[in-house]
Parts: structure tokens; sequence; C-alpha cells
């Protein structure tokens, strides 16, 4: 039953994508838990997304994936789920997961056909909208208002307004609706689900045999970054001033290596990346070789 509903969400997916203009890729591997179900290209926004029934049961791994897969490619990363904490979610908000946004088909549906950004996203139990200082502040003063005299109206305290006009933090659905009776919608700022996110991404990379050593070695010399990634399939990406690099590690699941460096060239793709298998220690030493000759 519920493969029979991630695929139906998938298609949805897809089918929605495809018809909003994006170059789309479905990825299939590795055949369960994948970190990322379907990777996108629309013009030069890129987007990963995660596909299941229920985020709550999206592991660890998999939003660490799905973070550090994000900040190599440039892209923005979403989960796409029909419930959150056992609950239907609302087409109308954007979810958190541990600064991944969650959001449901419908949601997304509106979001690439017909442009519709969502104001609402919760937090920690909490339903926001965030502001646009810029646009706040300009409208209190075309309002002719001063910071006690907005805050009055509102019924907050004139520090809350001084935070709105710096982007500090956002407001409940309350203050939103008295916000928008007194200077109108266009003082908040949707969700821009496009937008590559600054996700924290806590990367202790320590290597645990030779290939990665080297790897690790190559990359801090030359001023690089070196994502290992888990359940997708390219397991390191080398991220520096150029294009990235993907990489394969042909021994790490050799049984499989037709499906896996297939699917691994559907993201290499569309992330615009090198692709670059290992097969041994000497291989390691071609891509360090590669660096010198494409950095220096």
């Amino acid at each position: 039953m519920q493969k029979k509903v991630l695929e139906e969400i998938l298609d949805n997916i897809l089918r929605n994508l495809k018809k909003a203009g994006f170059v789309v890729e479905n990825i299939n591997y590795p055949e369960n838990k994948r970190s990322i179900d379907v990777i996108g290209l629309y013009n030069n926004s890129r987007i990963m997304i995660k596909v299941t029934v229920d985020a709550t049961h999206i592991s660890d791994i998999e939003v660490s994936d799905l973070k550090k897969a994000s900040q190599a490619y440039n892209a923005s990363s979403i989960v796409v789920s029909r419930k959150y904490r056992k609950k239907e979610m609302d087409p109308e908000v954007v979810y958190k997961r541990k600064g991944i946004n969650v959001v449901n088909e419908e949601l997304l549906e509106k979001y690439v056909i017909k442009n519709e950004k969502p104001l609402v996203y919760e937090a920690q139990g909490n339903y926001l909208v965030r502001i646009n200082p810029e646009k706040f502040r300009e409208k209190r003063i075309e309002l002719g208002l001063s910071l006690g005299e907005l805050a009055d109206k509102i019924g907050v305290t004139r520090k809350a307004i001084y935070n709105y006009e710096h982007g500090k933090i956002g407001v409940t659905i309350n203050t939103a609706i008295k916000i928008a009776e007194i200077m109108g919608i266009d003082v908040f700022k949707p969700v821009d689900l496009f937008k590559p996110e600054k996700i924290e991404v806590k990367e202790e990379f320590s290597p645990r045999n030779k290939i990665e050593e080297l790897l690790y070695r190559a990359c801090s010399l030359r001023g690089l970054k070196l994502y290992k990634l888990l359940r997708t399939p390219i397991d390191y990406v080398l991220k520096g001033a150029r294009n990235p690099i993907s990489i394969i590690n042909y021994r790490k699941d050799p049984e499989k290596i037709r499906v896996k460096v297939e699917e691994a060239t559907r993201i290499a793709r569309i992330t615009g990346s090198k692709e670059i298998i290992i097969r041994n220690i000497d291989d390691v030493k071609e891509i360090k070789k590669y660096l010198e000759e494409t950095l220096f």
C-alpha cells in the first residue's frame, strides 16, 4: 500500500515539474532508503527532492545527504510528503524538518504551475510568516507611522517592530492578520522553495580508508570541499571554484556498478558536474592530476 502511494506521489511530482518546464530525472539507486528521488533543472535553478509518505520517518542520514548534496551542487532541497507527524499536511504551509522545507504535492503543484508562493511556514509547532524588512519599513514610512505608533496599532512592542524591519523574527498568524489589515500583504516575504538556503551542514569527515585519505588530502591542499554521501549513487562530491566533481566508488558496490553509474550519470547531467569512477588508488592519483591541470 505504501509503495503504491509513493509511486503516486512521485508520478505527480514528475508530471508537474515537466509541465512547468523542468528537465527532471528520477533517481532509483540505492533500491531502498534513497536520500534523493528526483533531481530537476529549470534555467539555472536545481532542485533535489526526497519523496515520502510521512516526513517524520526520514532518517538522519537521508536528511544529512540532502543537505550536503544541496550544498555541493548549489541546489535547493525539498521533501515532498503527504503527512508530517502522522497528520495530513496543510497545502498552504511549508513545514521544516531539520532545516529542510517539507511540502505536500498540492502546494508544490501550485508553486510550479501557478507560481503561487506560500506565506506560512511551520517551525517547532508554530505557524509563522516572514516579514520583508525593506517593504515593511517603506510601508510604515508611507503611512506616516513611527515605530511606537505602528506597534500600538498592531498590538506588539516597539522592539518587535524594530526586529521586523531588520528581518530578525517571523510573526504569528494572528499578528500577520493584523499587519495585513493595516499594511497589506506585500510586506510579507513568501517562502521561495527553489532558492538554495544556507543550510547548516556538519561534515566531520574522517577518512576511513586509503582512497578517502588521498581524496581528503587532495582537497585540503587545493582548498576544495569534500562531501561524502551515503545513500545516493554519488559517493563523494568535490566542490571548488569551478563545476563540482561527482565521484563513484566502484569498489564500494561492484555487483551493482552498472545501475549505480547510470543513476550517477543522471545526477551529473543535471548538476553539470564532471563524473569520475574510482576503481583503485591509481584513479585517485588521476583525480589529483586533473585538479592540478584545471585549478592551476
